[in-house]
């Protein structure tokens, strides 16, 4: 059912191995892309046009002028952030190529964004907003990003995270970091009792029966803060497996969430959550990792934010990484461009933005970025000295064929209306309050949802 030529389809030709490797050390060199100053001595050349080409010239001189406020002109910017660890490394690079530009920073959490938005495309956009890369879609259709298609900086970005940032041909935004997720995995263990990493969830049952049998809990899990984020992974790649376009094909009435695909998807939720700990819905992210780096656990279905937890723990713990298996054993990592930067389509310093993103780029800047959020770069030649200790698997994955963006499934069928409403229901079926066919009763009567429902009222 979940075979091969969905990945073929889907990720035919996708080499991740330059992005995301720069998690593991510093790469090399850059693709030269154009700057401000660049495009700033050529505006410049149009000085002595001709009467006849008067109106060109105008606008030329327009454009330089602007150019050159990057360079001279005092200018303030407005930026949103959903973060706090990376501002600090952008104010310090943007003060000291462009010391006329003074960011002015509001930083808030990703889950406030939608409510900060809704602000804001009321009274007026910040020059700058930092988000998800999927945010492009979720706030594409409202006219808010401006296009960064032509844009040279873009050269520098990994080719395969443009799509995630992309609507009707145009790309809204430009990520610069890099998230995946999968299962995650103590190399100790594995190597003590002689594991071998599964690749279907046949041989994952023999993985677990050895660990019980051996006294080991199979899997470290943390239902309280992990249940969205595991209910879309899970669920989403096995009904993404089907067909790339699942999400759609949902809302148009094509498949149903009752059927075999989606079901299993919550089968294989309920599946780790029962080869957990007793007390798995009652722990939260911060006691998982902990029992994990300790050896209480051989195994953990997360994201890679959970690296540097692992590492402050335990500096020396080594842990791999692998797909949540499938059933034919061509399981893929999810990937998942992170921080990304999109310009306000109503910005007055449109050539001052341009400048900075183009700045982020550069290798030294790019890698300072990564290594403030502990994760992997999508900027080429990005000097990055973030250790991560599964990056050799992801990696051998990345080169496989075997990671697929997360857009894929979000674009398609978003997080806030539908992915979160379903780990509801999961929820409640895992407590007992539910019966599954009542869950995926649930999950099959939003598929009209597409997005932010308060914006369509």
């Amino acid at each position: 059912m979940r075979g091969k030529k969905f990945l073929a389809m889907l990720l035919s030709g996708m080499m991740m191995v330059g992005g995301l490797s720069a998690c593991a050390g510093s790469g090399n060199g850059s693709t030269g892309a154009g700057t401000g100053a660049e495009e700033k001595e050529q505006s410049g050349q149009a000085g002595e046009a001709d009467t006849e080409n008067a109106p060109q010239a105008e606008a030329e001189k327009d454009t330089q002028a602007q150019a050159e406020g990057a360079s001279g002109e005092e200018i303030t910017l407005r930026v949103l952030a959903t973060g706090t660890d990376y501002p600090d490394v952008i104010d310090a690079a943007v003060k000291e190529k462009y010391p006329n530009i003074t960011l002015e920073w509001e930083t808030i959490s990703w889950n406030d964004l939608q409510g900060k938005m809704q602000q804001y495309m009321q009274s007026g956009m910040p020059d700058i907003v930092i988000g998800k890369s999927q945010d492009a879609n979720n706030y594409g259709n409202y006219n808010v990003w401006a296009d960064l298609t032509d844009k040279p900086y873009l050269s520098k970005v990994n080719e395969q995270a443009l799509p995630g940032t992309s609507i009707n041909g145009k790309v809204l935004g430009m990520s610069a970091t890099a998230l995946y997720g999968g299962i995650f995995y103590n190399k100790e263990i594995f190597e003590t009792y002689d594991l071998e990493v599964p690749e279907t969830w046949e041989q994952m049952d023999e993985v677990v029966a050895k660990l019980e049998a051996e006294g080991i809990t199979p899997f470290a899990t943390h239902y309280m803060e992990n249940i969205l984020y595991t209910t879309a992974i899970v669920t989403g790649l096995n009904v993404f497996y089907v067909s790339e376009t699942w999400g759609q094909d949902l809302k148009d009435g094509k498949v149903s969430a009752k059927d075999d695909a989606y079901r299993q998807g919550y089968e294989n939720v309920k599946y780790m959550m029962d080869h957990s700990w007793d007390d798995t819905y009652s722990v939260d992210q911060t006691t998982c990792d902990a029992r994990f780096v300790k050896g209480e656990a051989a195994m953990q279905m997360d994201g890679s934010w959970c690296i540097n937890n692992y590492l402050t723990l335990d500096e020396s713990f080594e842990f791999g990484m692998f797909p949540v298996p499938n059933d034919d054993g061509s399981a893929a990592l999810i990937f998942e461009p992170d921080i990304t930067f999109f310009q306000s389509a109503s910005t007055e310093y449109p050539q001052a933005v341009d400048d900075i993103f183009a700045l982020l780029t550069e290798p030294d800047v790019a890698g300072a970025i990564c290594d403030s959020v502990s994760e992997g770069s999508l900027i080429s030649g990005a000097n990055v000295t973030f250790k991560n200790p599964s990056q050799e698997d992801v990696d051998k994955y990345a080169a496989a064929g075997r990671i697929v963006d997360q857009n894929l499934i979000t674009n398609q069928l978003p997080a806030a209306g539908f992915w979160d409403e379903c780990s509801s229901d999961l929820s409640e079926w895992l407590h007992g309050n539910m019966t599954l066919d009542e869950a995926l009763e649930a999950a099959d009567g939003r598929s009209s949802v597409c997005g932010f429902k308060s914006f369509e009222e």
